[in-house]
């Protein structure tokens, strides 16, 4: 049996449309929400995602339209564990345009 090291129960929540932001939102890569409990997250970047990403970085999911600061507990291959750090925030019309800004989310 795996050890088990999560904090809460993870549901599985159907490949939802996600980013990944840096400093002030800045754009790193689009994902999906694989799994997510109010103190994780299994994320599948869209992107390679070998070069280095910021310790502490956000969480946008796209069909909430909410944000979570997190950070990076895993890494395999396109796969990420992410601690939740900070409850969820919603975000206004006017961010989800800055957000989505260029970029194509899949």
């Amino acid at each position: 049996m795996r050890n088990e090291r999560r904090q809460g129960q993870r549901r599985t929540t159907r490949l939802r449309p996600g980013k990944l932001l840096g400093a002030r939102d800045g754009f790193l890569c689009d994902c999906a929400v694989v799994e997510r409990s109010p103190r994780g997250a299994r994320i599948r970047a869209f992107a390679p995602v070998d070069r280095v990403l910021p310790e502490v970085l956000t969480l946008y999911d796209e069909v909430e339209t909410r944000r979570w600061t997190a950070r990076i507990v895993w890494a395999r291959g396109a796969e990420m564990g992410l601690a939740i750090e900070a409850g969820g925030q919603t975000v206004s019309d006017a961010e989800r345009h800055k957000i989505a800004g260029l970029f194509y989310a899949v």
